[in-house]
């Protein structure tokens, strides 16, 4: 399995460094946003760290409406992944409203031989829990 995972890394990588602005796909961000594992890691790491609005709880990805992709000079460097979409999160006070919303973050995007992992993402994150 581990043979058949790194060209697949291999090709999403490259194609992002094609097809980066170009005429490759700008609505879908070229085969790199085509591809599940990428979508999903991003989806997962937001829905984990992300914070849109103080008066909204934890917000998920209702949403991906377009993203690009734009890998760095360096060889091995996670690619960086611009994504818009909408978010939903439940209300902080009881009886509010759902909160809603649209948005655009950074990803970085590193590919490794279990797949691809944001190692990092723009934009207002959850507090961590203090540890003890």
């Amino acid at each position: 399995m581990q043979a058949r995972r790194a060209p697949a890394v291999a090709s999403w990588l490259l194609v992002g460094a094609l097809c980066g602005l170009s005429a490759c796909g700008p609505t879908t961000g070229g085969r790199l946003l085509a591809d599940p594992a990428v979508l999903d890691a991003i989806r997962r790491y937001y829905d984990a760290h992300a914070l849109e609005d103080p008066a909204c709880g934890e917000p998920f990805i209702t949403r991906m409406v377009r993203g690009s992709a734009h890998p760095q000079a360096v060889f091995g460097a996670p690619v960086q992944v611009i994504v818009d979409y909408r978010w939903e999160a439940p209300p902080r006070a009881p009886g509010a409203p759902r909160c809603t919303g649209e948005g655009r973050r950074s990803f970085w995007v590193l590919p490794t031989s279990a797949g691809p992992k944001v190692t990092a993402m723009s934009g207002p994150v959850r507090p961590r829990p203090a540890e003890s």
